[in-house]
Order: structure tokens, then sequence, then C-alpha cells
């Protein structure tokens, strides 16, 4: 099998007089040209070929592209024969120049990716040294504590040290949590708990973890339950990291005094929708297919003033997605976003009486 873009097919040769007539040809030429097969004949003058293709006619010598009306791209050639006339080459290059676009394509993808990445372990860099730095620091500061000569430390400053490297370890490990499953998910091995939840209390689990950060942000945080006490079969700690992970976004990206809400509900096909809606700064569409590829942030400035590694989002997609489900995103600039889980009907193992008695009546 030839895998190269260019066929026989795509190539013609028309022969000219010194008077610009066609004399014989090669190939499809017609076909190339888009012209009838009839109009291409011997005495066929090499402007009235090429006006339907061009405005003006061509000069010989001369080398020049130009589209069909169906859109196929060609290269025309003129050259000078040694008996005074000329040779009209034309090739149809669609083919091949759309492999050079792909490949083109291609590498600026993977030089989008590589920078990604590359910004992406600069991030990682500093969300991961600075509670190591956090840890050491207090630590060493107990540490000290203990041995130093004269009064005892004050209890309360010791608690809040103690406190200090718990919340910093506790950060270090989510962050491990979310590396290794990203590992685990490129190389294809992620399995899935199956636990039981409501998600009433899931939901409401989730707003009570939040609250802290919330009321820090002056933000007002609400959640819902419009399932009707829908039972579902998930894997609850990964479900759980998800959420968190859409709720930290909606804390980061919301100035003091917006708000966040997290609603629960039932679709009409059964599908169960985990809204997390804010009044936040929003974002373009440009943004939103952007934040959509893995490592991705939005502009540096504000990634920088929010913090966060830029995996979260691509980490929750995959979640989602290996329950069966998705996690959609709709946005506008300056009025928030609303990041939706979406759970198949499958993953329902206990629907609401109102969902039952309405799929019943059907």
């Amino acid at each position: 099998m030839n895998d190269d873009p260019l066929r026989l097919s795509d190539v013609a040769i028309g022969v000219f007089g010194a008077d610009f007539r066609l004399r014989a040809h090669t190939g499809d030429l017609a076909g190339l040209l888009g012209l009838p097969a009839e109009s291409v004949a011997t005495g066929q003058d090499l402007a009235a070929l090429l006006g339907a293709l061009l405005a003006m006619a061509p000069v010989p010598p001369c080398s020049l592209q130009c589209r069909t009306a169906d859109g196929r791209l060609l290269d025309l050639a003129a050259e000078a024969l040694s008996d005074g006339g000329w040779s009209l080459a034309v090739i149809d290059v669609t083919a091949a120049h759309a492999a050079v676009e792909a490949l083109r394509e291609a590498r600026e993808t993977a030089e989008a990716g590589a920078r990604a990445k590359s910004r992406f372990l600069a991030t990682m860099n500093h969300e991961l040294r600075t509670p190591l730095n956090a840890v050491i620091g207090f630590a060493e500061t107990l540490a000290l504590d203990a041995v130093r000569p004269g009064p005892r430390p004050d209890p309360k400053e010791t608690e809040e040290f103690a406190l200090h490297i718990r919340d910093a370890g506790r950060h270090l490990l989510a962050l491990i949590d979310d590396i290794l499953d990203l590992v685990r998910i490129d190389s294809g091995v992620y399995e899935l708990a199956a636990d039981t939840i409501d998600a009433g209390r899931f939901v409401a689990a989730a707003v009570q973890r939040g609250e802290a950060a919330a009321r820090k942000a002056g933000l007002e945080l609400t959640g819902r339950d419009e399932t009707g006490g829908a039972r579902l079969r998930v894997d609850e700690r990964r479900l759980r990291r998800l959420l968190g992970h859409l709720l930290g976004n909606a804390v980061k990206f919301t100035r003091c005094g917006g708000s966040i809400s997290v609603t629960a509900r039932l679709d009409t096909s059964g599908d169960v929708r985990i809204d997390v809606r804010d009044t936040g700064v929003g974002m373009t569409p440009e943004d939103l297919l952007r934040v959509s590829q893995p490592f991705h942030q939005l502009d540096a400035r504000l990634a920088r003033r929010a913090g966060g590694a830029g995996i979260g989002l691509h980490l929750s997609r995959a979640i989602a997605e290996a329950h069966g489900g998705a996690v959609l995103l709709e946005s506008v600039l300056g009025q928030g976003t609303t990041a939706t889980l979406l759970l198949p009907r499958a993953r329902v193992i206990q629907p609401s009486p109102s969902l039952q008695l309405a799929q019943e009546s059907l």
C-alpha cells in the first residue's frame, strides 16, 4: 500500500505551442482543472483553460498555487520548451498540503503539551515545597522548644504549631494522591471501589467540608438535594475528591461577597447531576477550551493568585469518566461558572420515589 499523499492521478501536463494553444496533454487535465472533458481539446487557449481558476492569465514562465471551486489546492508551473512552446504542469497537492498541516498541528499540540507539563512541574515544585517548608519549620521550632532551658513553651502555641504541621501534611498527602491517580490513569490501571452513598448526604458533607474555606474567602456556600434520597454506587473517596476540586475552584475564582451553590438533582433520563454554581470571574469560550486540556490553567497571573497545581479539573474529568460520567463546564465571563458532575443512571441503585412514579407512568 502506498501511503504517499501524491498519486499519479493528481498530476497532469499540457503542452502548448508558441501561440499558447493546447497541442497535447497527459493525465486528467480537465478533471484537475475542474472542467468538462470536452472543454480540454486541441487548440484550446491557455488563458481560457485557466480562466475559471485565476483572475488574470499567467505569464509564463511562472509557478503559482490556486484553489478550485470545490476547494482542492493546485500547484501550477508553466515552463518554456526548446521549440518555443510551453508546458503546463498541474498537480493536485490537496492531500499533501493536508498532511503537512496535520503534522504542523501535531507538532504544535506536542509542543503545547510539553510547555504545559513544564509549567505544571514548576508549579508542583512550589506546591510541594510550601507545605514541606511549613512542616519542617514548625517541627524544628517544636524540637528547639523541647530542649530549650527555661519556662516550658505555651501549650496553646505548641498546639497551634502541631495543627499547622497536620494541615500541611494533609495537603501534601492530597497532592501526592492526585499525582499517583494521574499516573494510574495514564497507565490504564484505575480501579474503582463500589461504595453506596446517599446523594443528599454526600452533597451536605461536601458543603460542610468547604464551609471553612468559603467563610475565609467571604463567600456564601449552600447545598441542596433535589434527588429525593437517591442512593448511588460509586467510589466515595474519589468522588469526594472530585467534588472537592470543583468546590475548591469555585472558591478560588469567586470574589469576596459572592456565592456558591451545590445542587444534586435527577434529570429526566435518570442521570444524576451535581451542579457547583458560582458567581465568580467566569471564563471566555477560549478559556473553557484551554482548561479542558491536561495541566492547563487560566492566565498565569490569575493562576498564581489563586494557587493550585493545575491538575484538579483534569483529574476530576478522569474520575467522572471512570464512573461512566463526565464533568461539564458552562461559564460566562464576569458572571460565573457552573461545573456539573454527571453520573449515569446505571450508578443509581435506589432512585427517589418521585422518579420511580414518573418512570412507572411512562
